[in-house]
């Protein structure tokens, strides 16, 4: 044991006469490399701080691109709509301007047409009741339609009557440029088969036989008629066939 011990103490004596015998170099550092390092990070400082700058000029450039855009495209979206809407300003215009023609002109002078040849005619005579129906629904379709198309579409209004015999504006919300156009073009399609209607029956008053005229405006009665007209001939000949 006492043996080992000793073994121990000599081989640490060794390690350390051998460990003092080595040579220690301090640690050095060359100027000129600390120098360029120096520089080097500087330099790569200054770059990444232009680059910072020129892309946040840029980002402003592409900011200010957008709102300027997004202004121009506000411009257009308004500038759209204003045409849109003058468009259909502009065929609002001419319906009303065409229903004005058909209710002051084309269609009171039709209405005078066919009074002149219910007079002048003796078929004319004959329908006089249907030609008063003819006239008097012209007449209502004349004063209805017309004030209640120039309303809607000039000012989205309509006149209605109250509980206490007054008449209101009855607003209509939303009314688009397609809706007004949609309702004046009625009122022009209903005026003018009013106007075309009037004109076909004075024409067929003075121009038609009497029974063309009857076939033209009742042939359901027409047809009626003839029929138990063909049923009596054919019985009056069947007896004649017998007797």
């Amino acid at each position: 044991m006492e043996s080992l011990k000793m073994k121990l103490k000599i081989i640490a004596v060794i390690c350390g006469c051998m460990t003092g015998n080595l040579p220690v170099f301090a640690q050095q550092t060359d100027p000129a490399l600390t120098g360029a390092v120096i520089a080097q990070t500087a330099e790569l400082k200054s770059i990444h701080k232009k680059r910072k700058e020129r892309q946040e000029k840029i980002i402003a450039a592409e900011t200010a691109v957008t709102v300027a855009l997004d202004r121009v495209h506000n411009v257009e979206d308004k500038m759209l709509e204003y045409l849109s809407n003058a468009q259909g300003a502009v065929q609002n215009l001419y319906q009303i301007k065409r229903v004005g023609e058909l209710v002051t002109t084309e269609i009171p002078r039709n209405c005078d047409l066919l009074l002149k040849s219910v007079g002048g005619n003796l078929k004319g005579t004959a329908i006089a009741a249907l030609v008063s129906d003819e006239l008097a629904d012209a007449a209502t379709q004349m004063a209805a339609l017309y004030p209640f198309m120039k309303q809607l579409v000039t000012s989205g209004s309509y006149d209605v009557g109250g509980t206490d015999g007054k008449n209101g504006k009855h607003k209509v919300n939303l009314l688009s440029s397609s809706e007004r156009y949609y309702i004046a073009n009625e009122v022009v399609t209903r005026l003018e088969a009013v106007n075309t209607d009037l004109f076909i029956l004075a024409w067929q008053v003075r121009t038609l036989s009497w029974n063309d005229l009857w076939f033209s405006l009742d042939p359901e009665s027409w047809a009626s008629v003839m029929s138990g007209k063909n049923i009596v001939g054919g019985i009056v000949a069947e007896w004649n066939r017998g007797f």
